[in-house]
Order: C-alpha cells, then sequence, then structure tokens
C-alpha cells in the first residue's frame, strides 16, 4: 500500500478543517496553542505526579494511569475496566485540585461540531481516557492503531486513529515529538524489532520527516497510525490519549 502523503509540513492550527485533514491524514500534525494557562499547567503537573498511580509499559516510559493495551489485550477485560473505573476515581481527585483537561479538550472538539465523547466498549461501558507520561529517554519509531492488536474490542474496528497530548512543562533536555509521512500497513511489519513494538529507521528511509518542538500549555494532534517518535528527553511529562474515528465521524476518547 503507498504511504501517506501530506500536502503539507506544516502543523495546523486547531480547527474542524485541520482536524479533518488530520483524520484524512493530508496534514502532520494540529497545534492546540495555549489549551490551558501556566498557573493551570503547573497545578495540574503537580497534582497529577502526586497523586496519580504509577505504571510501567517501556524502561523510558513511567505512565500515570493505565493503558488498554497493557491492561486489557496483554490482560483481560475485566483487569483493564476495574483499573478504569480505580483511574477515573484517582484523576477526579487530580481534577478537583487542578483542571479538568479531559472534560475541556471533548468540549473543544464538540465546539467545532465533532460528535466527541469517552469510547464505549458494548457491555462493559466507558473506556477510560487521559493518561500522563513521564519520559526520559528515547522513545523509538513506532505506531498506534488499535486494529493491529485489538480484534474483537470496539477500537480494534477504527476508521482512523488520533492521538492528543497536552504538554506539561518544558524538558530538561531535547523531547521534540518527530513524525513521518508514512502510514502503517501490515507489509512494514518486516521492519519491526523480533519481539518489540518499535519498527527499524529503515521503514521510514523514504518518507519525509517533521520534527514538533513541545510547548507548555499547548496541546499537539498526530495520526498515530503514521510513524513517530520522541528525541532523547529527560522528564518529558504529557497528558492525553487517543482519538477513535469511528461510524464515519463520531470520535471517542480512550487510553
Amino acid at each position: 500500500m503507498p504511504a501517506s502523503r501530506w500536502s503539507t509540513r506544516d502543523v495546523l492550527p486547531f480547527s474542524a478543517e485541520s482536524l479533518r485533514g488530520l483524520i484524512a491524514n493530508e496534514v502532520p500534525a494540529v497545534r492546540y496553542a495555549a489549551f490551558a494557562t501556566p498557573e493551570e499547567t503547573a497545578a495540574f503537573g503537580a497534582a497529577m505526579t502526586e497523586h496519580s498511580r504509577r505504571t510501567s509499559s517501556i524502561s523510558q516510559v513511567t505512565r500515570l494511569g493505565i493503558s488498554q493495551y497493557q491492561q486489557g489485550v496483554k490482560g483481560s477485560r475485566e483487569e483493564y475496566f476495574g483499573a478504569a473505573r480505580e483511574a477515573r476515581a484517582e484523576y477526579a481527585v487530580i481534577f478537583a485540585a487542578s483542571f479538568d483537561p479531559l472534560t475541556r479538550f471533548i468540549n473543544a472538539l464538540s465546539a467545532l461540531g465533532f460528535d466527541a465523547g469517552i469510547m464505549q466498549e458494548p457491555g462493559w461501558g466507558p473506556y477510560f481516557a487521559g493518561t500522563g507520561k513521564v519520559r526520559n529517554g528515547v522513545s523509538p519509531i513506532h505506531v498506534d492503531f488499535s486494529p493491529q492488536d485489538s480484534e474483537g474490542w470496539a477500537v480494534g474496528s477504527l476508521d482512523a486513529q488520533l492521538a492528543w497530548n497536552y504538554y506539561i512543562n518544558i524538558p530538561r533536555t531535547g523531547g521534540e515529538l518527530l513524525l513521518w509521512d508514512k502510514t502503517w500497513y501490515p507489509e512494514h511489519d518486516i521492519h519491526q524489532a523480533e519481539g518489540s513494538f518499535w519498527y527499524h529507521p529503515t521503514v521510514v528511509a523514504d518518507a519525509d520527516e517533521v520534527r514538533i518542538a513541545v510547548q507548555p500549555g499547548d496541546v499537539v494532534l498526530l495520526n498515530s497510525r503514521n510513524y513517530h517518535a520522541v528525541a532523547e528527553s529527560a522528564d518529558r511529562l504529557a497528558y492525553g490519549s487517543f482519538i477513535a474515528c469511528y461510524d464515519g465521524g463520531r470520535l471517542g476518547l480512550f487510553s
């Protein structure tokens, strides 16, 4: 299958048109500048790191919350949806001590005319959405696309998948987001590291690259089926989730 081909290398401002372009994989990324004030961002980061549970998926990432892949696909629906209830209660404490970026972001999507909310799993209820991540080191080239690994789940049959990240701090080093103009297809898995989630650089050798510096208080959205990575960083803190694009235009947030 062909790689994606962006119509621009620019990161576009947050709008209905730019989001539709991102879903269609016509643009590299969308930035919602000044999503939160410096005061809100500082309060939220402090509350999140103080109160949230800490888990891990790879050595470079401390996860402040849970993951549908880690607790669900690698665990079970019972484990994931039980942990989701507990994690929502924990984040309610965090939001009360600062502000609620999850609801603010869903409301922003709705204000642009999208049917947006928390993703639902038939028979189980709402997914968890909104996880913090502290990154140290490099996050290697990878994709996030639930149809790869979530057959039988509601998120296993999406039209497209986005990710949104609200940046909390300026990393002590680096931390840029790296995006490539290439969409994952199964035949690319010959480039995948054996027994791991990441891909060798050969998978994007023929693709254009865009680097995005992170700015505290901003949200950046990307099409997570495109190959992406995070440059070497220290104490890079962000919060966000995936966005399932399904039923011909509905948006469902999940982590």
